[in-house]
């Protein structure tokens, strides 16, 4: 008989291994954890429910899931299945965030959904972080934007006239029987006789398979034609007028990126602040230009900051007439160069050197200098589509050899604003300090960007709708900002 004391006596104990204990101190895992903990604490009042379960025996604490999915993204993992791999590898850090749990994708996937807002509020704590420890300098900050591609199926779109006609389709179903047996013979049962053929044909030839798929789904039953209106009525709030819609993501827009390539995409706009490049304030618009996003942008900065920072810059793009007036009315000081003056930055070399940035514009005598060396002076105000205009003409004109090539008409003209608003914007610039911040800028605003698509590899947005796309942004950027107070700050 075999004695189980004796091996007992020299059986060493089993020890459970703590997780973390074999981590470097200075790993940013602690100070992710601590960042979500510290959070969670300060704003208990944003969580419903401690706990993640839904029936099951297992339960997850808010604290975990959020802090296991900034953990992710920080090491480059965004998707709920790349998470569910990673926690395979049996990785201790994903241990130690967890407590040795193992959410499925499902789980990860559910809580992302429920807690979108409680991660733009875990954003802008990383901001008050980079208030409390001086991280933001409140000097400098770069507004810019960027075009990221959509996650959608560019094929898979509809025409507004599409839509319309499977509305009004729909509508006569409703009222008409004999029309409904015929297109439930023929979609659902798959028979196409003298009685029908006529109108299938009919349909085909004013449809598409995406919109022959729709009708299909909504002769199934009311429940599925009821969920198809419903789809059509979302695809007629989110048309913008102008382009055929995506069925795959009905917010996206059709937009240009910076390589000229046209697509479905979103428009993605950072305020970066210059002192070490920590994002302050981030927007995704479905909005093609940057026209209109100066203002929100820098409401958002000074809600985030509770005050706007010294100096603004952003590039010609932003320049219009309100955006002029709200820096005006708010005692905003904003470098952002005229149409001419970007042309210039961007070293662009047009085949008529006669161009109007090739006038070079004396800001103490208010004239223009022609490429001839002809001084062209303020003539008279002219209104352009309702819009005021100085003008600047020379004599000369007449007697040079350039004249066909540099005007048609009776004498070259120069058109500069008469607003003075942008005329003190444009003195801004011009200045020593403008244009010492503004080169600045190239720095400040796009390193992020780069960041984003070349370091972190970002292949364009997961997630369908502005929405859920907003919040995986949100995601990387609260990733840049804990990167940068984990390089600045001691580990402790």
């Amino acid at each position: 008989m075999v004695n189980a004391a004796k091996y007992r006596e020299i059986q060493s104990n089993f020890v459970l291994n703590v997780p973390g204990e074999n981590l470097n101190h200075n790993n940013p895992v602690f100070l992710v954890d601590r960042i979500i903990h510290g959070f969670l604490s300060e704003n208990s009042f944003l969580l419903p429910n401690k706990e993640t379960n839904r029936g099951r025996r297992k339960t997850y604490q808010t604290g975990e899931l959020l802090g296991f999915i900034v953990w992710g993204v920080l090491n480059g993992i965004t998707s709920c299945r790349g998470l569910e791999n990673w926690l395979n590898n049996n990785d201790e850090t994903c241990n130690y965030i967890l407590n040795n749990k193992k959410p499925s994708k499902s789980t990860i996937a559910r809580f992302f959904n429920s807690n979108m807002f409680l991660i733009e509020e875990l954003f802008r704590y990383t901001v008050n972080l980079g208030i409390k420890y001086d991280l933001i300098g409140f000097e400098h900050v770069a507004i810019d934007g960027t075009i990221l591609k959509a996650n959608v199926n560019k094929f898979r779109v509809i025409k507004m006239c599409e839509r319309e006609y499977l509305e009004n389709l729909i509508t006569e179903m409703e009222k008409d029987d004999d029309l409904l047996f015929k297109l439930e013979k023929y979609f659902l049962d798959d028979v196409l006789d003298e009685n029908n053929h006529i109108i299938i044909q009919e349909i085909k030839n004013e449809s598409k398979k995406e919109v022959l798929n729709l009708l299909t789904k909504s002769l199934m039953s009311d429940e599925e034609k009821r969920e198809v209106l419903d789809f059509i009525v979302y695809l007629k709030a989110n048309y913008n007028g102008k382009n055929t819609i995506s069925l795959t993501d009905p917010e996206s827009r059709w937009m240009k990126d910076k390589k000229g390539n046209t697509g479905l995409n979103y428009n993605y706009q950072v305020a970066t602040d210059d002192k070490y490049d920590f994002i302050v304030a981030q927007k995704l618009v479905n909005d093609p230009t940057d026209h209109h996003q100066f203002i929100p942008m820098s409401d958002e900065v000074k809600m985030n900051l509770n005050r706007h920072p010294t100096l603004y810059t952003a590039d010609n793009g932003y320049l219009t007439d309100k955006t002029a007036e709200y820096c005006y009315q708010n005692n905003i000081t904003t470098i952002m160069p005229d149409r001419t003056e970007s042309i210039k930055i961007k070293h662009q070399k047009p085949e008529n050197r006669f161009k109007k940035h090739n006038f070079q514009y004396n800001w103490e005598e208010d004239v223009y200098i022609c490429p001839q060396n002809q001084i062209l002076k303020y003539t008279n105000n002219r209104r352009i589509n309702s819009k005021l205009y100085r003008v600047y003409s020379t004599k000369q004109c007449k007697n040079c050899i350039h004249s066909q090539e540099c005007y048609k008409g009776i004498k070259r003209e120069i058109f500069h604003t008469a607003n003075p608003l942008k005329i003190k914007m444009s003195e801004n610039y011009n200045s020593d300090l403008g244009r010492k911040t503004y080169r600045k800028r190239f720095h400040t605003g796009e390193t992020y960007f780069a960041i984003l698509k070349n370091s972190r590899k970002f292949p364009g947005i997961q997630r369908k709708t502005i929405k859920k796309a907003q919040t995986e942004l949100t995601l990387q950027t609260i990733a840049h900002n804990i990167k940068i107070i984990h390089k600045h700050l001691k580990p402790h």
